[in-house]
């Protein structure tokens, strides 16, 4: 009679807890293996039409020598067809399980493969029991345990009645722990998945986030027209790509005529609405190609770039031309009209940066604000 101390019991469950698959056969194997006083075994777990060989335990080999056998015999695999003779695919196929009491002495089954690991690493396989791992609730064979030499009076002995009524008494709580793993380890990588789709969300929020923040850095919260601190970065590569390619680069700077008048007269928001009007004027008018600044307060900068000095002087004057003739509306305040002033500037060739072309350009805005405003001069 099969001792109740001997079986996989509800409270053994603890024991095989594992989300490593692996880990949880091998704590299985071992466990068995224990109770049925056997030498060795292995664990097949069907995958697709295969039994594929999952773990191997031999204590007649040391550990090092079972684990280096694990890598190649894991590429074992047994194809589930009728009449194979193989022991551990009759076993699945007819849901029993089978015992063998000398492999060397049975016509039964096909042990080819055994002979040749025996003959290979110098081992004498004897007895054999093979079980089929069933899942009670779909009657699914989910994998094949076979145990290797049960031990008695110090040599090799057939396996016994009470050893298969272990095993068919434990199964059920076998089988349910390695489904229990198999979900846990899909959960995990369904669990991974989501985390890992929610890491590149993340970054994406991230960088996305990166990049606003350095366009704030290089913007002006006002306009959205870029800022003097953009303009220093790109000074000099500016400069450098206008000298490369031989290319006229114009600098054209803009001033708000009577710019403290209108803030005094009809308050700081009307003045913020007559510069953010400007900014549209030059954001619609210039090309692509051209750089808008806003410098500082009522004053701007465009940079021309592959552009002449007449070609610059044509642009200043259409820019303000489109000024003269623009009316700002506001609930308060009707037909509010504005101008500007320009000062034009091209960088020559022993300039050594743009700076210098900008200091021309302010001079330039100065004689025309001092000549009446409204006009375009270039020096």
């Amino acid at each position: 009679m099969l001792k109740d101390d001997n079986l996989v019991k509800i409270s053994d469950m603890k024991d095989f807890n594992s989300n490593d698959l692996d880990t949880l056969l091998h704590k299985i194997l071992s466990h068995v293996k224990t109770i049925t006083n056997c030498d060795a075994g292995s664990i097949y777990l069907k995958k697709d039409n295969y039994l594929q060989f999952s773990i191997f335990q031999n204590n007649s080999f040391s550990y090092e020598k079972t684990y280096n056998l694990q890598k190649p015999i894991k590429n074992m695999k047994f194809c589930i067809e009728k009449n194979t003779n193989t022991i551990a695919i009759e076993s699945y196929l007819q849901s029993k399980i089978i015992m063998i009491d000398n492999i060397y002495e049975d016509s039964n089954y096909n042990f080819k493969s055994t002979k040749k690991f025996d003959q290979e690493f110098d081992y004498k396989t004897t007895s054999i029991l093979t079980a089929p791992l069933i899942d009670t609730h779909n009657q699914e064979t989910i994998g094949i345990l076979q145990l290797i030499n049960k031990k008695g009076d110090g040599k090799h002995i057939p396996f016994t009645q009470q050893d298969k009524q272990f095993i068919e008494l434990s199964s059920y709580l076998i089988v349910l722990s390695i489904n229990n793993a198999k979900n846990n380890i899909e959960e995990l990588k369904q669990n991974n998945l989501e985390l890992e789709d929610k890491i590149n969300l993340r970054t994406k929020e991230l960088l996305e986030t990166q990049v606003k923040l350095q366009e704030q850095a290089h913007k002006d919260p006002l306009t959205n027209l870029y800022n003097r601190r953009h303009f220093k970065e790109i000074n000099e590569s500016l400069f450098s790509m206008s000298r490369r390619g031989n290319n006229p680069l114009c600098v054209l700077l803009i001033d708000i005529d009577n710019f403290k008048n209108i803030n005094d007269t009809y308050g700081h928001h009307i003045g913020d609405l007559v510069i953010k009007s400007l900014a549209n004027i030059f954001i619609n008018t210039i090309r692509k190609s051209d750089i808008a600044i806003r410098y500082g307060g009522e004053e701007f900068l465009i940079l021309l770039t592959n552009t002449t000095l007449k070609n610059a002087h044509i642009i200043s004057e259409k820019l303000r031309n489109h000024v003269e003739n623009t009316t700002i509306k506001s609930e308060n305040i009707i037909n509010l009209k504005f101008t500007i002033s320009l000062g034009l500037a091209t960088v020559k060739e022993d300039d050594k940066d743009i700076d210098a072309a900008v200091l021309q350009a302010d001079k330039a805005l100065y004689v025309a604000k001092d000549s009446g405003k409204n006009k375009t001069v270039s020096l």
